[in-house]
Order: C-alpha cells, then sequence, then structure tokens
C-alpha cells in the first residue's frame, strides 16, 4: 500500500507539472493558481485548473484510447459537431482551438485538450423534473432538424456489428478472481441472445441514420438555472434517431438508476414530437435491440480495460471498469425488463409516427 501511495503521489506531480506545460504553451496563462480534479469521467480525467489569465476545463485524455489510430480523427469530427450545433443554437460547450488550430496537445506522455470552465452543475436522477425532461425532449429534437450535410462521412456512417467473446472474458476473469465473475457467468446466456438480436437490429438500423451528439445522458448535460448545457460532444458520430430519442428517454426518466418513470419518459418523447421534424419508425420492437447493441458495446469496452486487453491500465481505471461492468449488467437486465412496457408507452403515439 505504501509504494502504491508514492507511485500516486509521483503520478500526481508529474500530472500537474505536465498541465503547468500545456497552459504556458499554449498560452493560457502564465501561471497555474490550481489544479482540481473534477468528480466524473468514465473514459478520461477532467480538471478544473485556475491560471492568472482565466478559468478553464482541461481534459486528460485516456493514454490507451489515444493509441487507437481511429481516436484522433473521431475528435476533430465530434468537435465539427458541435460547432455546426452550436451554430444552430444548441448551447453546445466545444474544445478551444490551440495552436495551429489544433484540439488537442501532447505533453510528454500526456494529452490534453481545454475547454472554458462552466459554473453548472450536473443534475442527479433524483433532481430531475418533468420540466427538465421537456427541455432535453426539444434540445434532442433541435439536434436531430440540424443539417450536417457539410461534414457527412460515409466511412463513418455505417456502424458496424460484432459478437463480443463473453466466454473469453469469463475465463479471464476466473483466472484473476474478478468480483464480476459471478455475476457474467449467470448471465451470459443472456449476454448471447442480446448480441445475436441487436446485431441484427442494427443492421435494420443502419438504413436511416443522422449525426447526432449519441451521448446526452446526465452527465454530459450542465444547467444554469433551467439552462442546459451539452458538453462532451466525443462520442458524436451517426445514430438512428428513433434509438436516439429512446435512449435519451430511457435516461432521463431513471432508467439508467433502474427506477424508471413512465410520466417523464413520455414527456421527453411528446417534447420531441412536438418540435423534430424526422419521422419515427415504426418497428419500436427492432430499434430497441438495436439501442441494447450500444450497452454491450459499453460492456466490452470495460471489460477490455478490467482484463488489461490491447492496453495495460493503471488500478483505478481499472476498478472503474469493473465497477462498471456490475452496473451495465444490472441496467441491461433491467432494459429486457422494461422493454414491453417502453414499446407500449412508444406505440401510444402512433399517431405521429
Amino acid at each position: 500500500m505504501e509504494f502504491r501511495k508514492i507511485k500516486e503521489d509521483i503520478d500526481k506531480f508529474e500530472l500537474q507539472k505536465d498541465i503547468e506545460e500545456f497552459i504556458k504553451e499554449e498560452n493560457l496563462g502564465t501561471m497555474v493558481k490550481s489544479i482540481t480534479k473534477v468528480t466524473g469521467g468514465l473514459s478520461h480525467r477532467m480538471y478544473k485548473v485556475v491560471t492568472n489569465k482565466r478559468i478553464y476545463a482541461v481534459k486528460e485524455l485516456n493514454s490507451g484510447v489515444m493509441k487507437r489510430q481511429e481516436t484522433y480523427s473521431n475528435f476533430v469530427f465530434s468537435e465539427k459537431v458541435a460547432d455546426i450545433a452550436k451554430e444552430n443554437g444548441i448551447t453546445a460547450i466545444g474544445a478551444m482551438k490551440l495552436k495551429n488550430d489544433d484540439i488537442i496537445r501532447k505533453i510528454h506522455d500526456r494529452y490534453f485538450m481545454a475547454f472554458d470552465w462552466l459554473e453548472g452543475k450536473i443534475l442527479k436522477a433524483e433532481q430531475i423534473t418533468e420540466k427538465h425532461c421537456k427541455i432535453i425532449g426539444e434540445e434532442l429534437a433541435k439536434i436531430h432538424n440540424i443539417d450536417f450535410s457539410k461534414i457527412e462521412d460515409n466511412k463513418r456512417k455505417n456502424i458496424s456489428t460484432k459478437q463480443f467473446e463473453w466466454n473469453n472474458y469469463l475465463k479471464l476473469a476466473k483466472k484473476e478472481n474478478k468480483k464480476y465473475t459471478n455475476i457474467l457467468e449467470q448471465n451470459i446466456d443472456l449476454l448471447y441472445e442480446l448480441n445475436e438480436k441487436s446485431n441484427k437490429a442494427v443492421i435494420y438500423a443502419n438504413d436511416n441514420l443522422i449525426i447526432s451528439h449519441t451521448d446526452l445522458d446526465r452527465k454530459n448535460i450542465m444547467w444554469k438555472e433551467c439552462r442546459p448545457f451539452i458538453i462532451d460532444w466525443e462520442a458524436s458520430g451517426y445514430i438512428n434517431p428513433t434509438i436516439e430519442l429512446i435512449q435519451v428517454a430511457w435516461y432521463w426518466s431513471g432508467g439508467d438508476v433502474e427506477n424508471i418513470d413512465y410520466k417523464k419518459f413520455e414527456i421527453v418523447v411528446n417534447s420531441y414530437k412536438k418540435h423534430s421534424k424526422k419521422e419515427i419508425d415504426k418497428d419500436i420492437e427492432k430499434l430497441i435491440y438495436a439501442d441494447i447493441y450500444s450497452g454491450l458495446e459499453w460492456l466490452n469496452y470495460n471489460f477490455k480495460r478490467s482484463l488489461c486487453i490491447e492496453n495495460s491500465y493503471k488500478q483505478d481505471e481499472i476498478e472503474l471498469a469493473e465497477n462498471e461492468i456490475i452496473q451495465s449488467i444490472g441496467e441491461i437486465k433491467y432494459n429486457v425488463n422494461q422493454m414491453n412496457t417502453i414499446i407500449k408507452v412508444m406505440k401510444k403515439n402512433e399517431d405521429w409516427m
């Protein structure tokens, strides 16, 4: 434990020096007054950095993610999405442009992005009101109404599917005595069943894809009074609009904490209906399975992090991934149990489909 504490102190000191170097080299200030880690961030780390010039949110990007060949271009694409959204009246918080009009800067072995600091708050599930749900439905519709044609990218447009290696993860989890081993073993048949059904559903959903944020859950909306500011556009890409509507209604009605309020779910859907120019797909059953695919992808990613497959990760990231696995399996099972009710709620609005 003492060795781990010493290592953590060294990492913290080196991180502070790298952030200070980043701030100075990008002319964001000549002196750093304080650096505070911000709660949140399942892949990356965010810090509140106070300089003699102003206050910034500095994101340290996950080094494992940055090793992937496509990562940089994905960030560039997502910032273009955020810029266009902002031009169209969405309160999007995008990355600051750095030297050479870049958005990411490498300092030694770390990668950083900078954002204007926003004094807002992220809502807890129990703080979400019907008014928030109405606003979110409208915001999603406004994003879906935007013309993103100038950044259309056919290489990104087709969402591919995979058969994930659940048995391999179980084998490795048993070998390493992971705390999620039992819950994985108990639900492995369900994961294979959902994987097969969701793969077919994604192929169906690929016929109608638009560019959007794709990750509008609670952690990515900051509120000032009752005004939403949309952050973390890094997942921006192609998605079926009906799938994203189901996802957003699910998040903002308590589905992600396994306590769904169907009145709030309907409010999101009806608010979206009122403001959207998009047609809603009638095959809700298929699209719900396609929605589950994104949950399986997230689960797969966390198995790789937990088991250090493809990349090595720090202990705190491994522990975070382990907790995400347990939570994600629980949420997937809850989602399946609520599926029939979601279908009924969505079909109540067939008059606008």
